[in-house]
């Protein structure tokens, strides 16, 4: 299975979605999507803050920010599942983030694959998380 398709079904089923990602435990991209909405403008303009002067963008901003977007979150959900596994209340698996433009959800994978995806606010979660729930469970069976 092309691990991109259920990103681009999930992108295209939620009307409020920049994109989504899949990374791994380094929170590094293993494939993205990008979804009908664009980053908001202050998001796009900060985006060249992250990038060394010498080096060129060579993907769209959009997808820089998704990418960008979904690694830092995947390192706190790890983080919180390993502390709340060492005391017995079992591994965080869900991580949902708010911002004052964009939302984050994340849903952890087994071994350490992560789905986020960026949502262009204002969201309605809960058609979001039916279908981030969905994709997560396609790509489940092929990240095990």
């Amino acid at each position: 299975m092309d691990l991109s398709q259920p990103l681009v079904a999930l992108c295209g089923a939620v009307p409020t979605a920049i994109g989504a990602v899949l990374c791994d435990f380094e929170g590094e991209t293993v494939v993205s999507a990008l979804g009908p909405v664009p980053p908001p403008p202050e998001a796009a303009a900060r985006a060249k803050d992250h990038v060394p002067k010498a080096l060129a963008l060579t993907m769209p901003v959009g997808e820089f920010l998704v990418r960008l977007g979904g690694a830092e979150p995947c390192a706190l959900l790890r983080l919180f599942g390993d502390r709340g596994r060492a005391r017995g209340a079992g591994e965080l698996r869900t991580l949902c983030l708010r911002y004052a433009a964009i939302e984050l959800l994340i849903q952890r994978l087994p071994n350490d694959f992560y789905l986020v995806l960026v949502l262009s606010r204002p969201a309605v979660r809960a058609v979001a998380e039916r279908h981030l729930l969905a994709a997560a469970a396609q790509l489940a069976e092929h990240v095990a």
